[in-house]
Parts: structure tokens; C-alpha cells; sequence
């Protein structure tokens, strides 16, 4: 809120001075153009960098809040996977988390861009998607030092 006000403040400070040097007498060119640049462009763009840094920040928050929602729910499709045997559906995460099958649908795309899941389709043409690393969690107790293999 404060960068809100004080880029307001010195915009309009900015304008109250560029009336004032419309209304000055005359005066050589190079005591104009610095005072034209004192008074005038350096309030202006003082006032331009915090709006546009008030306005850059709320972006920013909102990002790291759909960000943070995002992952949320793929940690939650996660746990569903790990609970349904490794293949989910849109269908069944909406069903089971909540979600719209839109976001459910957004939501396990980006664990596939990811590489978490892969894209299978059964001979219906119904997209399942398949957490071969969840699958595969009961191996983990045979695991042994990579240099061993």
C-alpha cells in the first residue's frame, strides 16, 4: 500500500511541477532542460518505479500462490496413486480429492510433463495415468549400493 501512495504522490507532485515550469519565465536552455529534468522527470519516474514495482509484486504473489496450490494437489494425487495401486484417472481424482476434472486433468499433466507419470490408454481410449515409481514402491526393500550392481 505504501509503494501504491508514494508512486501516486510523486506522479502527482511530478504534474504540479510541470505546471509550474510551463508558467516560468524564461530562462536559458540548459538551466530548463536541468530543471525540467529535477523537477519534473525525476519525480515522475521515481513514482513510475513504485507503482510498477506494486503492481509487479502482487503478480508475483499470485504465482507463488497458484504455484503452491498446484503442487498441493499433486502431493495429493500422489498419496491417491500410492493408495490406488499406481494408475489413476481424471475421474477418480476428481472423485477422491475434490478437485474439478479440469484442474484433476491440469493437475496430473504436470506430474506427466514432469516425468512422475506416464500416459496410457486403454483399448476404450481412456487415458490412465500410470506412477510406475509408486508401482514399484515394494521393491525399495531389495534395493543395494549402486556400486554394487
Amino acid at each position: 500500500m505504501g509503494k501504491l501512495l508514494g508512486g501516486t504522490g510523486l506522479l502527482g507532485l511530478a504534474l504540479f511541477m510541470l505546471l509550474g515550469f510551463f508558467n516560468a519565465g524564461p530562462m536559458s536552455a540548459v538551466v530548463a532542460t536541468l530543471t525540467f529534468l529535477m523537477v519534473v522527470a525525476l519525480p515522475a519516474a521515481g513514482g513510475g518505479a513504485l507503482l510498477r514495482s506494486h503492481f509487479r509484486g502482487k503478480s508475483h504473489f499470485s504465482r507463488q500462490r497458484e504455484q503452491l496450490r498446484l503442487q498441493t494437489y499433486e502431493s495429493e494425487i500422489l498419496q491417491l496413486a500410492q493408495r490406488k495401486g499406481g494408475k489413476l484417472t481424471v475421474v477418480e481424482v476428481a472423485a477422491e480429492t475434490g478437485l474439478d476434472a479440469p484442474t484433476a486433468d491440469a493437475a496430473l499433466r504436470a506430474l506427466a510433463i514432469q516425468g512422475v507419470a506416464e500416459v496410457e490408454v486403454t483399448d476404450s481410449g481412456m487415458l490412465v495415468y500410470a506412477f510406475y515409481d509408486i508401482q514399484k514402491l515394494p521393491e525399495k526393500s531389495t534395493s543395494r549400493n549402486i556400486l554394487d550392481a
